[in-house]
């Protein structure tokens, strides 16, 4: 079993995102068989931080395709069980709000299946 994202691409972004060059991080499979890149929390958050301190749309833009990438994975492993994408949402981080909203859609989407 796998998530719909793209496991090589998530793994590659979170080993740019969070380690030196030529570093990779493993993935995990878990005993019901999903696989998992791990870092990708952790990419995440990085990104997150780096969304709300960029200040070009072309910036934002990659990044909010990093942050896309992780949502799958992260809806797939229960993140969004323990937290949902409307307390992602707040006012005053536009990283997390951005998480949250592509949450949301992802799950409408899934639902709409």
């Amino acid at each position: 079993m796998t998530v719909t994202s793209d496991l090589e691409t998530l793994a590659k972004i979170n080993a740019e995102t969070l380690l030196n060059e030529g570093e990779c991080f493993p993935t995990v499979q878990f005993k019901n068989g999903l696989k998992v890149p791990t870092g990708t929390v952790g990419a995440l958050l990085e990104n997150i931080k780096k969304y709300n301190e960029s200040d070009t749309l072309a910036s934002k833009a990659q990044i909010e395709t990093n942050i896309k990438m992780t949502i799958p994975t992260l809806l797939a492993v229960g993140l969004f069980d323990l937290f949902p994408p409307i307390e992602w949402m707040s006012d005053k981080n536009p990283g997390r709000t951005l998480v949250g909203t592509l949450a949301a859609q992802h799950i409408q989407l899934a639902n709409q299946e």
